[in-house]
């Protein structure tokens, strides 16, 4: 089989813009959607537009391009952690963790295709819609035109938001005669993400979210500023409603783990045992590479660098598997864990804990995407070893950018700062809480309590991950949480009428076109401040 060279190129590209429009999206909305079927479209039209191509060269660019997107939410669900504290990290140390991370998620998902896609046969939903897509081919390019048209709008909205301040930027709900409107006074850009990404988390997932975070909103903040507790709504919510939720997303993260990863560890290491006996020279002298990059450029402990590649082993593990079984990948919780032990363990500074957390966290989502585009690529017979080199490009291609991207928008006076009202980014605003607090809180150990145990509870009924979702709500703003709702609701429509997959590829399509516009004045206004 022929090396498809140009097909490696293409992701190589494609790869970077996914990741730049993933990180505007993600922080934008809190959650980075599989990226694959979108770029199966635009990796079949574009290959087509060069000349013959085929269904496997297809999937090799796709699986290139989408590792850009599970690397972007790898590093937007930790690495603004430590400038919402204040603190300093450098591109090098960004790139450095890129590296690592994506790198060891690819090197401990090698093995699992075997088990996971051959052998148990894990559904991998978004995987096997993606093989559907490319083996169906578009005729007549509509399905590319669906994806570049919506492109086209969601770069008009960023533009004539945010460059010619036509659409305004915010919009104050305080200026809403409607009743809703009394029980807050928060903002909100005007954005098509979050409707889109509604849209494709699902209706289940984003009406449990808005379940919190109408608790919040419209329970338990008023009652304690109406009781007297706190004087403001700001006061309630700083000193309850955020530890609360971020607690309870600890807990069931904690109950999660528990859950999914305890009773797997004899076959996990069993599984690795068996399938490294072909490769094991190759695999070891991996492993002490990342080991000695953890080592010499972040000056760590070698005990405490192999303990880091332990879990993000573990970690990409299960990554895997639940992406397998329920198409979510909860990168960001595991990252959790295990700063949460390694603070508790080794009480490290809160850049090193956040970096240590970055690479457990991109390891998850970057396994979970490898794992996806194997099962599209086993339903359509493309060679995994050529797969195995376009997650490597894709994954290289992106960590030499996404640096850059994040500090732009960082310090962008037009879309950031990170952690504001325009780019909120929920996960990394508690990833902060937990690092910058000298010990856990009473409400925040009250919200692990109630997430461990609330987890343990739902998952006889249906799955801990859940817990997850409704502790989010609880604590990010309502404004972010209502249109991820209705977008949800955009989804439940759109099944019973059976446009679901029309609808994916038009949100995909207004993510990609409103983020990469987003990245790109926020890269253009770095650029100047050089000049």
């Amino acid at each position: 089989m022929n090396f498809p060279l140009r097909a490696l190129v293409l992701g190589a590209f494609l790869s970077v813009l996914v990741a730049m429009y993933s990180a505007y999206a993600g922080l934008m909305i809190g959650g980075v959607y599989w990226p694959s079927l979108a770029m199966a479209v635009v990796s079949m039209a574009l290959l087509t537009l060069f000349g013959r191509t085929n269904k496997n060269e297809i999937n090799i660019a796709q699986t290139a391009a989408s590792a850009g997107g599970l690397l972007a939410a790898g590093l937007i669900f930790t690495i603004p952690a430590i400038w919402i504290l204040g603190l300093e990290v450098t591109l090098v140390e960004i790139l450095f963790v890129s590296l690592v991370g994506g790198l060891t998620g690819i090197l401990f998902s090698i093995p699992l295709r075997k088990e996971m896609v051959e052998r148990e046969k894990l559904p991998y939903p978004d995987g096997t819609a993606t093989a559907a897509v490319i083996e169906a081919g578009d005729e007549k390019g509509i399905k590319a035109k669906i994806v570049f048209g919506m492109f086209g709008v969601g770069a008009i909205v960023s533009l004539l938001r945010d460059q010619f301040g036509v659409i305004p930027g915010i919009i104050s709900l305080d200026s809403i005669k409607a009743t809703v409107a009394k029980f807050f006074s928060l903002g909100t850009s005007v954005s098509l993400i979050p409707f889109s990404g509604g849209y494709l988390i699902g209706p289940k997932f984003t009406a449990i979210w808005f379940a919190g975070a109408i608790l919040s909103n419209f329970v338990l903040i008023p009652y304690l500023v109406a009781t007297a507790a706190f004087e403001t709504k700001f006061d309630a919510v700083t000193a309850v409603a955020s530890p609360l939720g971020i607690g309870i997303v600890v807990g069931a993260a904690i109950a999660y783990f528990f859950l999914k990863a305890v009773p797997r560890f004899k076959s996990l290491i069993s599984d690795y045992r068996v399938s490294g006996k072909k490769n094991s020279r190759l695999f070891g002298l991996l492993l002490i590479f990342l080991v000695a990059m953890l080592t010499f450029v972040f000056q760590l402990n070698v005990v405490v660098s192999v303990i880091a590649i332990i879990g993000s082993f573990v970690m990409a593990y299960i990554g895997a598997r639940v992406t397998g079984e329920m198409n979510i990948d909860p990168m960001e919780l595991f990252a959790m864990i295990v700063l949460i032990a390694a603070k508790l363990l080794f009480g490290f500074n809160a850049v090193l804990l956040v970096l240590l957390a970055a690479v457990v966290c991109i390891s998850a989502g970057v396994a979970g995407d490898l794992m996806q585009d194997l099962k599209a690529g086993f339903i359509l017979g493309t060679n995994p070893r050529q797969q195995l080199y376009a997650q490597i490009v894709g994954v290289v291609a992106a960590s030499f950018v996404i640096g850059f991207v994040l500090f732009a928008l960082n310090t962008s006076p037009v879309v950031g700062p990170i952690g504001s009202e325009a780019l909120p980014a929920p996960q990394a605003v508690a990833l902060s809480a937990i690092v910058g607090a000298e010990s856990l809180s009473g409400m925040l150990a009250v919200g692990i309590v109630i997430g461990i145990i609330a987890a343990f509870v739902v998952n006889f009924f249906s799955n801990a991950i859940m817990v997850v979702a409704f502790g989010i709500g609880v604590y990010v703003p309502i404004l972010l949480s209502f249109p991820l709702f209705i977008g949800g609701l955009l989804r439940l429509a759109a099944d019973r009428k059976g446009f679901t997959e029309q609808g994916r590829l038009m949100a995909a399509g207004a993510i990609a076109g409103e983020g990469f516009v987003g990245v790109s004045s926020a890269l253009i206004g770095l650029i100047t401040t050089f000049l």
